[in-house]
């Protein structure tokens, strides 16, 4: 089978990493593979048309970018390319607006949590999208060497504990909504932010249900969709809770990513290497030995971070996902609940100073994730969507 991967731009690169580790993956499995990047292109759109003018290729996928693209003529991506298009939506959908909305039905939608598909159908619709699925992140980067000994592991990993993200600071955004929505969207976010983990448009929808809208109807489910608003302040307010409580156990923290500089002084225990690309990522990661990771609203999905720390041999401490239940035995992941962030501080500091403990959990994490969990193991999953579209040709 040919495949087409469309590489756009992204923060960090981590798309354009993804994009390259599911190409390597594909020709490992005998495909014919050929990466279309746009990153650099000034006017993307004619560039797309010209490429699909003398390609032929029986699948299409593409991170995040042209779902919603529209040819000069009208065309999508899977009518220009006449194959299979399979967009994979790494963030929480109903958050991108018409970004997301205009991605036609045709297409294969793919999402990091399936309470995100829950979540789609509940705002467009049960059959918006009749291929709509749960595709979980792949890790990226080569299996690291196994260390030979605790002694060689702590050699080998001089950051005790790694941060990769942006400073993100939560802000209430919905101040130009009517007054009755807003303080709709003010219970919400109580609601999540009481609970242990609710995903954002059950929230919405609970709080909508005692305000006297019905939901079933396309009006009332429209309103759904301000569930954008409470995954974005709820996500920014846990991560921020997070870091500054790793911060307070007194644990060197090593810090990557943009916007920390003027909270620096928060962290005095804290070494700030600033925004890093992708393939440093995989490097800091084979140089530590417990990577941390919140998905907080991803709370039955995935995040990249844990797979791909598991890949570079570090443990990986992290909240409760139930997809981490189901893709990690048990000594394999450490967890914890923001019900009791405290207690999950206790343990991180525990792990943190454990190296015995950290290496038997990176060892086993990545053997897991060589076996399950990486780019050539997860691609098959989607690949039935071509097969699908040249049956019905």
């Amino acid at each position: 089978m040919r495949t087409l991967l469309i590489k756009g731009r992204s923060l960090y690169g981590g798309t354009r990493f993804f994009i390259e580790s599911a190409a390597e993956a594909l020709g490992d499995l005998g495909h014919e593979v050929e990466v279309l990047d746009l990153g650099e292109v000034e006017d993307p759109a004619s560039a797309i048309e010209a490429h699909a003018a003398g390609c032929r290729t029986d699948f299409v996928f593409s991170i995040g970018i042209l779902g919603g693209f529209r040819s000069s003529d009208g065309r999508t991506i899977s009518e220009l390319y006449g194959a299979r298009h399979a967009v994979w939506y790494v963030d929480y959908p109903i958050g991108m607006g018409s970004r997301f909305a205009a991605t036609p039905p045709s297409t294969t939608v793919l999402c990091i949590d399936p309470t995100h598909v829950e979540a789609i159908q509940a705002v467009y619709g049960d059959e918006a999208w009749p291929d709509l699925r749960f595709f979980p992140h792949p890790g990226v980067g080569d299996p690291a060497p196994d260390d030979a000994d605790v002694d060689a592991f702590v050699a080998a990993r001089p950051i005790q504990l790694l941060w990769t993200g942006s400073y993100q600071k939560p802000e209430r955004s919905w101040g130009q909504l009517t007054p009755r929505t807003q303080k709709g969207v003010d219970a919400a976010v109580d609601l999540a932010l009481g609970s242990e983990w609710i995903p954002p448009h059950e929230a919405m929808r609970r709080v909508l249900h005692e305000m006297g809208v019905d939901v079933n109807t396309p009006a009332g489910r429209s309103n759904l969709g301000l569930a954008a608003y409470v995954h974005d302040f709820v996500r920014k307010t846990r991560r921020t809770e997070f870091v500054r409580a790793v911060a307070k156990i007194g644990v060197p923290l090593h810090i990557c990513g943009m916007g920390w500089e003027p909270h620096l002084y928060r962290y005095k225990n804290a070494i700030h290497e600033g925004a890093v690309d992708m393939s440093r990522m995989v490097e800091l990661m084979r140089r530590s030995r417990v990577v941390l990771n919140t998905n907080v609203n991803f709370g039955a999905g995935s995040h990249e971070r844990p797979f791909s720390a598991s890949l570079a041999g570090a443990a990986t401490f992290t909240d409760h996902s139930r997809y981490y239940d189901e893709a990690f035995a048990p000594g394999e992941i450490a967890m914890f609940h923001w019900k009791d962030l405290a207690g999950g501080m206790a343990d991180l500091k525990a792990l943190a100073s454990d190296p015995a403990r950290a290496f038997g959990m990176g060892r086993a994490a990545k053997a897991r994730a060589v076996a399950q969990h990486s780019w050539i193991r997860r691609l098959p999953a989607i690949l039935d969507a071509a097969d699908a579209h040249r049956a019905a040709a």
